[in-house]
């Protein structure tokens, strides 16, 4: 019998970025993601800092060897809140891209954007920038629920903030709602969707809420002044977001997405579908195919790392072949599609030995860190 082991897939797929803001106007209540309030002289070191990082990337001969001709095809800032950003700091850091890697011609740009903190003129000029989709954190339509999760922006600013963005030239909009807040009712959660489905966006993610360790909602519901969220009007506010949605014609593809015909978030499928993705900022994560990372969170680490020549990451762990092919079964069975355990097989993990070429490994021993 041939020996048969379990080897690292051949990558298929092009490169996905993912820049991490680590800033916000306030913090909301239920937020645990590293993030620290605005600061314009902080926010231009941040800038600085992220495109010595890319530099960085672009010039480690591991990651060219591992990707071979494969371009990026997304590139997505999330937070905190990216659009807190001037469009010309946002810009320089699409431009570190653009002139590091290689672009293909229908790349996925992707910006999250908080109601109120952006104008029509910003958004034409992202628009202009290369933005083709937008990731709008609107939470709920009914105020006093953004008041109690600590959101700084009314409905009227997320009603307001998505015509800007229609007007401005996006037409792939995702909206971002949150089910089970405590205090929120199974009828006034059903209101906030029909108003989300009343906008016409092309994709809506539904997150039931998790209470974060070391988050403030934490602290509220165990000091008692909130209710810890109830389970079963959670269970029953997901059923109801997902036969409202389907009868609106969003198809589910993922535990809490929802999209029109040709706008699934090419980006987060990366993460869903065991396919490589760069984290760039403080606290971003990355997949490298050979290593799972994590960048320092803490600003002043991460800047500290970079300015001395260093990749960021305060903690790696590299992957067996066995591993990497454990991952992809747990993050594939979020795709409302399952897995087909066949063709992961097949495509990736147990091959011949003998038939493999010799590949760069990019894992954390290949990589500087620290």
């Amino acid at each position: 019998m041939k020996d048969v082991s379990p080897v690292f897939p051949k990558e298929e797929a092009s490169l996905g970025i993912y820049i991490h803001v680590p800033f916000c106007r306030t913090r909301c209540y239920y937020c645990a993601f590293s993030t620290s309030l605005y600061d314009v002289a902080a926010v231009e070191r941040y800038v600085a800092a992220v495109r010595k990082e890319i530099g960085l990337w672009s010039r480690n001969p591991d990651l060219g060897a591992l990707l071979g001709d494969f371009g990026v095809d997304t590139l997505y800032f999330g937070g905190g809140t990216p659009s807190l950003l001037e469009t010309r700091q946002i810009q320089a850091l699409v431009e570190a891209c653009q002139q590091a890697f290689t672009f293909t011609r229908c790349t996925e740009m992707t910006l999250e954007i908080n109601p109120a903190t952006t104008d029509a003129s910003k958004l034409r000029r992202l628009c202009d920038a290369g933005f083709n989709r937008a990731s709008l954190g609107i939470q709920s339509f009914d105020d006093a629920e953004l008041a109690a999760m600590g959101r700084p922006h009314t409905s009227e600013d997320a009603l307001g903030t998505f015509e800007e963005l229609r007007q401005a030239g996006f037409d792939d909009i995702s909206v971002d709602l949150i089910g089970g807040f405590p205090g929120q009712t199974r009828e006034s959660a059903a209101r906030s969707l029909s108003a989300a489905i009343d906008l016409g966006p092309e994709h809506v993610s539904v997150y039931l809420i998790e209470v974060k360790e070391g988050s403030r909602l934490e602290a509220m519901i165990r000091s008692g002044c909130l209710p810890a969220p109830d389970e079963d009007l959670a269970a029953d506010i997901y059923l109801d977001v997902c036969s409202t949605l389907s009868e609106a014609g969003y198809v589910q593809y993922e535990i809490s997405n929802f999209a029109r015909a040709g706008r699934r978030a090419k980006h987060n499928l990366k993460y869903w579908l065991d396919q490589l993705y760069l984290g760039i900022g403080p606290a971003a994560h990355g997949m490298t195919g050979h290593a799972r990372y994590a960048n320092a969170a803490d600003l002043g680490t991460y800047e500290r790392n970079v300015n001395a020549g260093k990749l960021p990451a305060g903690t790696c762990m590299d992957f067996s072949p066995d591993i990497r092919f454990r991952e992809a079964l747990i993050m594939g069975l979020r795709l409302v599609e399952g897995l087909d355990l066949a063709q992961l097989g097949a495509h990736s993990f147990w091959r011949l030995s003998a038939t493999l070429s010799p590949r760069a490994s990019l894992s954390c021993r290949a990589i500087t860190w620290h």
